[in-house]
């Protein structure tokens, strides 16, 4: 962070407190920005907006919006560079990488914006400038030099990669001592079933900064015993960087509503208030590649409540997950995955598992081999009570459990909600 972003910090931080009809002002004059690049400078968008019928000068009010396309990020994908502005010089942009996409670049103005949101919602949880933050993720080059600010002792971050083992982590952690700790939700669960079951010493951070995941309520006590402290869970994407952020009140999360805009929707209509659906996103911060109307493939539910705490950020009452995430049943229903998990994480002597649907009629779950590991039997009861008898359940035991690519354990990995092509078939 550059001291010039003093100023647009300051006022990020004034634009919590206004009020809603101030916020919308702010909203629709950065939307008619985004979409008068968008519509200038990128192919992509352009085709969509005039297949739409739709002008940048139409764009009146922010519910204007409704009338652009929803853009999935096959769409973005496939469309490469023509999704991207060409007054931007793509060679000097960093790319923000998610699973399964080549990445959206980001300019160094998209990126530090990004810095100030989150740093915004890490002072609202208690964080100071001066505290150390140290950030369990994927391996990253080694910083040789620091910022200035970094160097006067200033935002301070310390990196070291999810993939050591938990003793390795938990050493590391201790050696720094930060105020804050950062990492995956499933790493945190990983370093916290470390501590209780293995006797490792625990760090004791101050602030303990979940993301990536969907934290549940099970997690955050077991997470909250571990490291004497309860979590704060914030929620965003690699494209669209922080999104919502928990409140210290912990009445939900909330939108960082004057960097983008958030629908629910269903079926391509918005739900009610109240109601869950699939979330749609447009930042209001992103030259290098707009992303309007962008759906994530995350669900949740909003909210209309006005916070305790006296911000005006509307808020995320609910985060649902991933759909990608979500079981299948026979006929199509889907059902959460905290179905499944939360029941195999009552059965005892069960550690560390994975649940792998490899079709709408049979899942694999591999177990993490212990003397106290249950029986097949208890595991495949435990399974069908949750889905159904008549699903097939294999159980696979594995002396150690593999993150993913990303430094992620996923619990649960859904290749029939990943591909629907699937249902009704076994995956080879």
């Amino acid at each position: 962070m550059s001291v010039s972003l003093l100023p647009e910090f300051l006022r990020l931080t004034r634009q919590q407190w206004e009020s809603q009809d101030r916020l919308d002002e702010i909203r629709l004059a950065k939307l008619r920005r985004q979409v008068t690049r968008a519509w200038e400078l990128s192919p992509f968008y352009r085709e969509r907006f005039e297949a739409a019928g739709f002008h940048p000068s139409q764009l009146k009010t922010l519910a204007d919006l409704s009338r652009l396309p929803i853009t999935s990020r096959t769409d973005f994908i496939a469309a490469g560079e023509r999704a991207y502005c060409s007054d931007v010089d793509i060679r000097k942009c960093v790319f923000a990488k998610s699973s399964g996409s080549s990445g959206a670049p980001l300019t160094r103005r998209d990126k530090a914006h990004r810095v100030l949101k989150e740093l915004r919602a890490l002072q609202a949880s208690g964080f100071k400038f001066t505290d150390r933050m140290m950030i369990l993720w994927v391996p990253r080059a080694t910083i040789n030099s620091l910022p200035i600010l970094q160097r006067l002792g200033i935002l301070r971050r310390y990196y070291a990669t999810v993939f050591a083992d938990e003793s390795e982590q938990l050493a590391g952690i201790n050696a720094i001592s930060p105020e804050a700790l950062y990492t995956y939700t499933s790493n945190f669960r990983i370093l916290a079933e470390a501590i209780l079951s293995d006797g490792l010493p625990a760090p004791r951070p101050k602030l303990l900064i979940t993301s990536a995941e969907l934290l549940d309520q099970e997690t955050r006590k077991l997470i909250a015993r571990a490291f004497g402290t309860d979590p704060v869970d914030y929620y965003g994407s690699m494209e669209v960087g922080w999104i919502a952020w928990q409140c210290p009140e912990r009445g939900g999360y909330h939108i960082n509503s004057d960097c983008l805009i958030v629908e629910c929707m269903k079926d391509g209509q918005p739900v009610a208030t109240g109601e869950e659906g699939e979330l749609v996103i447009t930042n209001l911060h992103s030259d290098a590649a707009p992303l309007i109307r962008y759906s994530l493939g995350d669900t949740a539910v909003l909210s209309d409540r006005k916070c305790s705490c006296g911000r005006t950020l509307p808020l995320l009452e609910v985060l649902s997950g991933r759909m990608a995430d979500y079981f299948v049943l026979p006929g199509g229903k889907r059902l959460s995955p905290y179905a499944v998990t939360s029941i195999l994480r009552d059965v005892p002597g069960m550690r560390r598992f994975q649940v792998v649907q490899d079709s709408d009629v049979a899942v694999t779950v591999h177990v993490q081999a212990t003397p106290q590991a249950p029986d097949v039997q208890t595991v495949q009861l435990a399974v069908q009570g949750a889905l159904s008898p008549d699903f097939s359940v294999t159980v696979d035991y594995m002396e150690s459990l593999p993150r993913d690519p990303s430094g992620k354990f996923n619990i649960v990995k859904s290749m029939v909600a990943a591909d629907p092509s699937k249902v009704g078939r076994k995956v080879a």
